[in-house]
């Protein structure tokens, strides 16, 4: 079992649940958790075997997590349920919804222990659109993480592909944000590395677990690198995932080849490390690289052909101008700006 202690703890190996999640109740002498879990694990064989991995003295509290476009209700009700059953710790299994919910619930008295089974998320990095559900709350660093690629493996083919480029971007846009962090540009450019020689192999064959662990790998460097802030196709996300229940990958398809064409003349200079990083010649475009491998993994490139509504973009584009990722984005981005992005990405 691999023990990264860099910001957090992560127990990181194949099967790892099990003995780290024993370890990680003793340490903290947890008796009554909240499990949340998502929509997506609810019922599932993963979400099993982590009922089944609890102490014998364990008495867990299960909740479901809702979708993002109802979190505030969703938050509301997890809250309650905490209160009401004492309980002593907070278990995010899954993806986003549920890696991000308990965060936002954590505290002092309540410790946080993330579970993915996605590679988008680790539950480490910025939040998203919930983050403006608890005012001057930020959210609570996880005390343990426990990433087991053997829990990513009942992922399908289109799951896989949204999770993994959804943290190839968060690499990227940690690397091309405005912060000054050297380590968190070297975790980022690895993650890049990763997924360009992992992701398709993961997409075409969900039991590659070499493949499996490589997204994970990626998703857990993008968590690293991403207290440098992300950038213009996290915050345009964030604008249209309030609008529509769409995976955060797909819509990062969509606007990747706008956002980057845009952000160009003020990061060209950092584009030899990224091709490097990705593998390709300095003549090739990464932006059309970047498309191709979306392409590839079957990703849609039009926001129009993932539920995205033209009457969205208007509002999505003063969210985009208004998100927390703007602030770090490498180039000035108003809501025209961002606009101007999804209609020629519609």
């Amino acid at each position: 079992m691999s023990l990264i202690t860099y910001l957090t703890r992560v127990h990181f190996a194949d099967n790892v649940l099990e003995d780290a999640l024993s370890v990680e109740i003793a340490r903290h002498r947890i008796r009554r958790p909240l499990i949340i879990s998502d929509v997506d694990a609810t019922g599932s064989e993963e979400l099993e075997r982590l009922f089944h991995a609890l102490p014998t003295s364990v008495s867990p509290v299960p909740f479901v997590a809702g979708s993002a476009l109802d979190s505030t209700k969703t938050h509301a009700r997890a809250h309650r349920l905490l209160a009401r059953n004492e309980c002593d710790a907070l278990i995010g299994f899954g993806g986003m919804d549920a890696l991000d919910l308990v965060r936002l619930l954590g505290d002092a008295d309540h410790p946080v222990i993330t579970i993915p089974t996605r590679t988008e998320t680790i539950g480490l990095g910025p939040l998203g659109v919930r983050s403006a559900l608890v005012p001057g709350k930020r959210p609570e660093l996880p005390v343990a993480i426990l990433c087991d690629a053997t829990l990513t493996l009942s992922a399908s083919p289109a799951a896989t592909a949204a999770a993994g480029l959804d943290a190839l971007v968060h690499c990227l846009e940690s690397f091309l944000s405005t912060a000054f962090n050297p380590p968190a540009d070297g975790i980022a450019l690895d993650g890049l590395r990763r997924a360009a020689l992992h992701l398709e192999a993961a997409v075409k064959d969900g039991q590659d677990i070499t493949a499996r662990r490589e997204l994970l790998a990626v998703a857990l460097n993008a968590g690293l690198a991403s207290d440098k802030g992300y950038g213009g196709v996290e915050a345009a996300s964030n604008g249209l995932q309030s609008a529509a229940k769409v995976p955060h990958g797909a819509l990062h398809g969509a606007l990747l080849t706008e956002v980057l064409t845009f952000n160009t003349p003020a990061v060209s200079d950092r584009f030899a490390l990224i091709s490097t990083a990705l593998g390709l010649p300095a003549r090739i475009s990464i932006a059309d690289h970047l498309a191709s491998l979306v392409e590839r993994i079957g990703l849609q490139r039009r926001l129009s052909k993932i539920g995205i509504k033209a009457h969205h973009l208007e509002q999505a584009a003063r969210q985009a101008a208004a998100d927390p990722a703007n602030r770090t984005n490498p180039r000035l981005a108003t809501a025209d700006d961002y606009e101007t992005m999804m209609r020629a990405a519609f």
